[in-house]
């Protein structure tokens, strides 16, 4: 019958739609990532809080914790490409009790530790239902729009998954549909080549968000990779850094400046007393999961045979015959 042949069609059209524009980059879209990532703005008009040009690559994130409705919190998170966020993981995921022993996710679901495999565990829908990213969040709207939010809908918790321990780890995310790519305000950071990029006394800047009388400020302070104390650096993937100055409870990453590209290299997992010896999940030490999981891979910039533009073309094409012929 003559419609079932027209669902056919659009079956295999939102098929292979999905299949470029969801889940992991296709080589060329990543060649495309790794071409922009990791460069700052410099605007002709420069925006009047600093940070926003510094940091393009900074992201809100609300995060509900609780049965239900739950309770709301707002942190900080970071752009890794046109449709992946890298967040800390503890806004999906905590221990129940000092034991640690028992985790739970966002909805007081208990982690089944089976479901953990070489360090990642894919986070449940229901949890991801209570994860929303804000994109738009610099202060002039005419560069990064106003109250531009994206839904998640895929994600993994990329860290240690022993009871009996912390929940060390981060989360990778992949949001409804991708940022505004033709917008030059959307950078995401570089990821780096190495999982041990980072050297006792490095230069870093503390990437972060801010509020202030109502208005959410990104924000970038300097900071210094040093020694993790014998207490908290009992993980492979620990980082630590002290801050030059101290702005609490909105999370953020380390972010440091390799082969003159602004490249994320660890997350915030909790942090002292006057940000004096904060400790953070290393980006680095998961890069062969983000390759394989997001497809986050290329680390340079070689010239590729095609191009998303082309990707895009071949796109078309291929649904007008499926449409039409």
């Amino acid at each position: 019958m003559e419609w079932i042949r027209v669902m056919l069609k659009l079956i295999i059209f939102f098929a292979i739609v999905s299949s470029v524009f969801c889940g992991k980059l296709s080589e060329e879209f990543d060649a495309e990532r790794a071409e922009m990532c990791g460069r700052s703005l410099t605007p002709e008009k420069p925006s009047s809080n600093p940070p926003d040009d510094k940091v393009p690559w900074a992201m809100a994130i609300n995060y509900v914790q609780g049965r239900d409705n739950g309770t709301e919190y707002y942190g900080s998170s970071i752009l890794v490409s046109a449709r992946h966020v890298v967040a800390p993981g503890f806004m999906a995921i905590r221990e129940t009790d000092n034991t640690f022993k028992q985790w739970v996710w966002a909805d007081e679901t208990i982690v089944d530790f089976a479901t953990c495999q070489e360090n990642k565990m894919e986070i449940p829908k229901k949890v991801l239902k209570k994860l929303k990213i804000w994109i738009s969040i610099c202060q002039d709207v005419e560069q990064c729009g106003t109250h531009i939010a994206r839904s998640v809908i895929q994600g993994w918790y990329l860290g240690n998954c022993q009871p009996g321990e912390v929940p060390f780890g981060i989360l990778l995310l992949e949001i409804s549909s991708n940022v505004p790519q033709n917008e030059p305000f959307f950078v995401p950071v570089c990821l780096p080549a190495e999982k041990k990029p980072l050297f006792i006394g490095d230069a870093v800047h503390f990437d972060s968000l801010d509020v202030k009388n109502g208005k959410t400020l990104i924000t970038s302070v300097p900071a210094k990779i040093q020694k993790c104390g014998a207490n908290i650096g009992r993980f492979v993937q620990s980082v630590c850094s002290t801050r030059e100055s101290c702005v609490q409870g909105r999370a953020g990453t380390l972010v440091k400046k390799i082969d003159g590209r602004e490249t994320g290299v660890a997350v915030l997992y909790n942090y002292e007393a006057g940000c004096k010896n904060d400790h953070y999940v290393s980006i680095g030490f998961f890069k062969d999961d983000l390759c394989s999981l997001a497809g986050i891979c290329k680390t340079t910039t070689e010239p590729v045979e095609t191009s998303s533009k082309q990707s895009l073309q071949f796109l078309l094409a291929t649904v007008f015959v499926i449409l039409f012929l």
